[in-house]
């Protein structure tokens, strides 16, 4: 085992998924901006474990820049290595004993050290309404999100691919946005760099929430509303269980008080969720038997879908048209008025 005579300041485990690193890998990063920090361990070498596939490059680098940490002291550690000194920094976004994702002031602190560089850099942006989509991103396994791309632009949101724009770019739209969309993920988790009050409309992957959206809800005061627009009904018991089905419900036409409420369901999505979820494995399958709570969540969700469903086969279709014929409807025992 290599032995580096020196005091060195360990930051956590670094991930390559945007909604962990700004939650999970933040949580001691607050310490750096600690004036204990500065009079104290500021030359100090800052070391950290990376995840498989991470690299200090890109807006997780510039991440670092934008919070003023001395990037050049920056080391992975990727083997067992011994140093006189650790200083290892209390969490401030953790579970507590109860099992309860909790955050603490520094945590905060640190977020608004990020917002406020966003307002400070801020700079004229013609989109005041935005929807961060995952459509781009291919490890995310998600149908129908391009219909709620559709009907948000249609409402004049801005579609945002988030993996396109740099941190600063992302920042700018942020900070100076009205109205913020997402389905709930790391996308969402984009909200903690909102200004204070800001609309924001998040619909939930399927019959759960991930229990970083629900405290990332309470770091600022946010106008939040959830709208429920998915039909995930083989999407397991875990938030990271995919695929995803996403439609445009009811619930989301209400919301922006469409003259027309129903529900818009595409057959093809339908198809298209089912063959990925039976391709992927049958646990796919049972997961839906065996988590009631899916059951409970889409019970009335799902009697309105599948007859709308039902509806839209090409058969059933052409055989609505045909009785609207004269001659049709007196074979089916109703002439024309």
């Amino acid at each position: 085992m290599p032995c580096e005579h020196k005091t060195v300041v360990y930051l956590g485990l670094f991930i390559r998924v945007w909604g962990h690193f700004i939650t999970d890998t933040m949580r001691l990063i607050w310490f750096l901006k600690s004036k204990y920090f500065r009079e104290n361990f500021y030359d100090c070498e800052l070391v950290y474990l990376p995840a498989k596939n991470f690299k200090l490059e890109g807006n997780y680098r510039r991440m670092f820049e934008i919070l003023g940490v001395n990037i050049s002291n920056m080391k992975p550690v990727t083997r067992l290595t011994k140093y006189d000194k650790v200083i290892l920094p209390d969490e401030c976004f953790f579970i507590s004993k109860e099992g309860i994702r909790t955050f603490t002031p520094e945590y905060i602190t640190l977020i608004d050290a990020i917002r406020n560089y966003a307002s400070e850099h801020s700079y004229p942006c013609p989109s005041r309404k935005v929807y961060y989509s995952y459509s781009g991103y291919r490890n995310c396994v998600a149908v129908g999100e391009d219909k709620l791309e559709k009907y948000f632009a249609s409402k004049g949101y801005t579609i945002i691919h988030p993996e396109k724009l740099s941190l600063d770019e992302q920042l700018n739209l942020l900070i100076g946005c009205e109205s913020f969309a997402s389905t709930v993920g790391s996308c969402s988790h984009n909200m903690l760099f909102l200004r204070d009050d800001t609309e924001v409309i998040l619909i939930p992957r399927a019959n759960y929430l991930a229990s970083y959206q629900t405290v990332i809800d309470q770091v600022h005061r946010m106008r939040i509303n959830y709208v429920d627009s998915s039909f995930s009904i083989f999407s397991g018991k875990y938030p990271y269980a995919t695929p995803f089905l996403f439609f445009i419900s009811s619930n989301l036409r209400k919301f922006f008080h469409d003259e027309d409420t129903e529900s818009i369901v595409d057959v093809k999505d339908f198809k298209k969720y089912f063959r990925i979820s039976s391709g992927c494995s049958m646990s796919k399958i049972v997961a839906y038997a065996d988590n009631p709570n899916t059951y409970r969540y889409y019970s009335v969700v799902a009697a309105d879908y599948f007859s709308k469903l039902f509806a839209s086969i090409w058969i059933v279709r052409l055989k609505k048209w045909l009785k609207t014929i004269p001659a049709i409807r007196k074979i089916f025992g109703k002439p024309p008025k």
